[in-house]
């Protein structure tokens, strides 16, 4: 039985440290445990998943915490100009449509207990940030941030942007893999590429993936989405891809919902990642779901 390929589009924070082997095997024993507790594992037969690692493709930045009441959480410590902080706000207005007008408010006294971020930080982003917090729970901005910059980051740096597809192409090429599995960030990252045409084809330059699994999306932003494809169109994929959705009630990146009313062709699966870490991927990748995906796409290849 020949091997299936699965490449990996891996989300934020995954640290300096992380190499396309040591995500690749993470991201591999997730699903081999998954595949194992539904008894799949002997009629899927030799999987080999790569994980290819863009995180160096990010600018280094010094990092510094941002502390949001009892929250703090570490953010790049680069400064904002005004286009990126639009970006921010919009995107915190996604949950709380009426933060705006606590962003434009004139009042520029802080919630005690918070620190203005030096160069960064803004009263705008303070401002909004205390109302989402208000409306989506204690914290959560503090943990959305990170995400926020990056995905500025990947859809405005033009040249960052080319090196993360560039990275995830080379593996797609190296591995001839089908199937794609892409988390958070990663299926921004994936979806760009498909809308760009940038997949690697099979044989007769047909389109060389078939199956996407999509994780914990942050594609239902309107700021996220402004960036990969064109406005007032449905988010949609080629022909021939199947593309299925996995979201958490709880997971604060997905908005605890999926992507069917702003997509066409995909199949949304709400699963249960628990309270601790919603967002975590292999809170994802153990879902029978994934298995189901693995197993279908495994039964095809070759084919």
């Amino acid at each position: 039985m020949s091997t299936l390929h699965i490449v990996g589009v891996h989300g934020i924070r995954q640290g300096s440290a992380a190499t396309t082997a040591g995500l690749s095997s993470r991201w591999q024993m997730s699903v081999a445990a998954a595949l194992a507790a539904a008894g799949d594992a002997g009629r899927v037969g030799p999987i080999e998943l790569t994980v290819p690692s863009y995180q160096g493709a990010f600018p280094k930045t010094a990092t510094r915490h941002i502390r949001l009441g009892p929250e703090a959480v570490d953010a790049a410590d680069t400064p904002v100009d005004e286009e990126e902080e639009d970006f921010i706000l919009e995107a915190l207005a996604a949950y709380e449509p009426s933060a705006a007008d606590d962003a434009e408010t004139d009042d520029a006294s802080l919630v005690p207990g918070r620190t203005l971020g030096e160069g960064w930080l803004t009263p705008r982003i303070l401002r909004r940030a205390h109302a989402v917090d208000r409306k989506a729970g204690k914290g959560v901005t503090a943990r959305l941030m990170w995400l926020v910059r990056e995905a500025h980051t990947y859809l405005r740096d033009e040249e960052t942007g080319a090196a993360v597809r560039a990275k995830v192409g080379e593996a797609l090429a190296e591995t001839g893999a089908g199937m794609v599995i892409a988390h958070s960030l990663g299926s921004v990252v994936f979806y760009d590429m498909l809308s760009r045409g940038e997949i690697p084809g099979a044989r007769g330059g047909e389109l060389g993936v078939t199956t996407l699994v999509t994780c914990g999306s942050p594609l239902s932003w309107l700021a996220v989405r402004a960036g990969v494809h064109t406005a007032g169109n449905p988010l949609a994929v080629p022909a021939g891809v199947e593309w299925t959705n996995l979201y958490a009630s709880n997971d604060y990146v997905a908005k605890g919902g999926g992507l069917a009313h702003l997509a066409s062709g995909v199949v949304d699966v709400k699963v249960n990642n628990g309270a601790l870490q919603p967002h975590d991927v292999h809170r994802y990748l153990d879902k029978a779901a994934v298995s189901e995906r693995i197993l279908k796409a495994a039964a095809g290849r070759g084919k």
